[in-house]
């Protein structure tokens, strides 16, 4: 797959299905082995039992029978009445019903459990993807990996597979029973399902790449109108409806198009089918009065025999159909599996007891143990150190940050200014290391997040302890759906009474009580205003006792009595803590020890408050609301 600008083109695979796609679904079903097993079983000896009553009816007939094609019955049944042939039959078809019943309830129970694990295997390894990922990857596209694509897995293994299953056991029991009956006619049921089976590979290529096709030109429309909804707002200010409607019509329209493709590949499939179930009946019928005039069949063998070669031209054609339905479903284990074993970023472990093994690597005892005793989290503060530092997201754009050499001491006021893409806010991403610095090193009290697992490095730091050390208020708030208490308390860590006094002095009196932490938030903090969430946020980062606080441009869009809690938080909340201030409005840096003025990812200028933004204004860089400050 080629980069298409900055957008990753949609995954299309061909050929036949990687190996890694068979060892994931063996992954979901290993641990349910045993039950797997033992409702299998059930299922096979349950069809054994319904369809052997053919067979059971086929010997009453020929009691009944005198004359020539008539045969003797085998000696467990000579003696056998009408009744007793009733009584038979009777208990056959309810043993075989409830053993049937149960297979399918119990297996199909298991089955959709080992694929939800699929599910929440893979969620887990995508929570932990670069940020590269999300930058080059539409959400509506992960959207459709997790809805679409997991929905055509979970339609078969969730429950249908159960009837395939039964499908493959039918087969197996109609070819020994009419071994049984009517051995003449297994040659014909051979011949036809070695047909319909050259018809399957025939069609094979055509509807696998069909189905491929289908899944990967679903995505882009579903894309296309997840984020036109999320910008409806700026659309319609700008009267740009025509044309995002006509490029969505054009998405879906091409969408539907290889709907109707795979459509046809199925129909035109099917058809063949059919026509090679027609040509066994012919054939059946010519060899069932063959062999009753020569003798070789009796009238009760050829009914039964019959009757299977009829129901299995259909169930072998069933099979095959389902057989295309289990390929729909491989393409959607084939794309959840791309996602399963895509890399996980630098240091991001998984949990040690995750069910899929893949290639990731898993927490140690020493990681744990680090966020356990993380030994940033008992410091009050901590320096920050950048020491040749140049970054960039992907080795195909250009450096947002050059050569930066600073060091931001233990307990100073650290305030960063620059116009819009001077690298502020990359700063901001370097620092917490969501991606790869590609030169030099950010250090907190001179650790570093470990990226190489096997490390020894005493200077390293496990990536989740390293970032739990900075607190974080952003310009955009980061808020979650639930209850007030989730959104404080994001480590279950803190009592009722810390939560309620954190609310209490950032002003959210009216929720600083037991009742008041059940407030429901709903995502991204929706049903709050902007200032709400700025100080759910503020109270959050006063809770988390991180050496490190970091605030991003959090006063730029808030009301002004907001905007002066989160400057006395500056001057006396976070007082004793290493604090960076990314600065919208002069207001917020007035207490600020240096300023670092960056431009053009590099440092213009370091030093004391006064003289760096003196020197600010004069290049009339100057912030909004900006007069007074520096003649105070």
């Amino acid at each position: 797959m080629k980069p298409d600008k900055l957008i990753q083109n949609e995954s299309r695979f061909q050929g036949k299905f990687d190996p890694a796609v068979f060892e994931t679904l063996k992954f979901a079903y290993a641990p349910y082995k045993w039950s797997l097993i033992f409702f299998l079983l059930l299922g096979f000896f349950g069809r054994a039992l319904l369809l052997a009553n053919a067979n059971v009816i086929g010997w009453w007939v020929d009691s009944l029978c005198q004359g020539p094609g008539c045969r003797a019955l085998p000696g467990w049944l000579g003696q056998f009445s009408n009744s007793d042939f009733v009584t038979l039959l009777g208990v056959m078809v309810a043993a075989g019903f409830v053993l049937t019943w149960v297979f399918r309830v119990g297996f199909s129970g298991v089955s959709a459990q080992a694929v939800s694990t699929l599910y929440d295997e893979t969620t887990l390894r995508t929570s932990r993807f670069p940020m590269s990922f999300f930058d080059i990857t539409p959400v509506g596209r992960v959207v459709t990996r997790f809805s679409s694509d997991y929905g055509n897995v979970f339609r078969l293994f969730g429950g249908p597979l159960a009837e395939f299953l039964s499908i493959i056991f039918d087969l197996f029991w109609m070819l020994a029973l009419t071994a049984v009956a009517g051995p003449l006619f297994l040659p014909l049921i051979l011949i036809l399902g070695y047909g319909q089976y050259l018809v399957y590979k025939a069609n094979q290529t055509r509807l696998r790449e069909c189905r491929r096709e289908l899944s990967a030109s679903r995505s882009p429309s579903v894309a296309h109108f997840s984020e036109t909804a999320q910008g409806a707002s700026t659309i319609r200010s700008f009267i740009k409806q025509d044309s995002f409607s006509k490029r969505f019509e054009g998405l879906d329209n091409y969408y539907l198009l290889q709907k109707l493709k795979t459509t046809k590949a199925i129909v035109s499939f099917a058809l063949q089918m059919n026509v090679l179930t027609a040509l066994l009946l012919v054939g059946s019928a010519g060899m069932a009065m063959w062999g009753i005039a020569n003798g070789y069949m009796s009238v009760g063998a050829v009914g039964v025999a019959f009757g299977f070669i009829t129901l299995s031209g259909n169930t072998v054609q069933m099979f095959f159909d389902w057989l295309a339905q289990f390929e729909e479903a491989m393409v959607g284990v084939e794309r959840m599996n791309q996602y399963l074993r895509t890399p996980s970023e630098p240091g991001a472990l998984l949990p040690a007891q995750v069910l899929f093994k893949t290639d990731h690597v898993t927490d140690t005892q020493r990681d744990i143990q680090e966020r356990k005793t993380n030994p940033l989290s008992d410091l009050r503060a901590a320096p920050v150190r950048f020491e040749n530092v140049s970054f960039r997201y992907s080795p195909d754009l250009p450096w947002v940050l050059k050569d930066l050499n600073f060091e931001i001491k233990a307990g100073e006021r650290f305030g960063i200014v620059g116009r819009t893409g001077s690298g502020k806010s990359s700063l901001i991403q370097a620092l917490f290391h969501l991606y790869p610095i590609d030169q030099g090193s950010i250090t907190i009290n001179g650790l570093s997040p470990r990226t190489d697992p096997a490390s020894t490095d005493p200077a390293s730091l496990d990536l989740k302890a390293y970032r739990r050390s900075i607190a974080f208020i952003a310009q955009d708030p980061a808020l979650f759906r639930g209850t007030l208490r989730e959104n404080l308390d994001v480590d279950f860590s803190h009592t009722d009474a810390e939560l309620i006094g954190a609310l209490t002095r950032v002003g959210l009196e009216e929720w600083a009580h037991e009742a008041g932490l059940e407030k429901h938030i709903e995502e991204k903090g929706r049903n709050l205003s902007v200032g709400e969430k700025q100080l759910v946020c503020l109270s959050r980062c006063l809770l988390q006792n991180s050496p490190v606080v970091v605030m991003d441009e959090a006063t730029s869009s808030i009301d002004p009595k907001s905007e002066e809690i989160l400057v006395r938080a500056t001057e006396e909340f976070f007082a004793e803590r290493t604090q960076i201030i990314i600065a919208h409005r002069l207001s917020t840096l007035r207490s600020c020890d240096r300023i670092l003025w960056l431009q053009n990812g590099q440092v213009r200028m370091l030093g004391p408050m006064r003289e760096v933004l003196q020197e600010f204004e004069k290049a009339n860089l100057s912030f909004p609301a900006s007069s007074g400050i520096l003649g105070e």
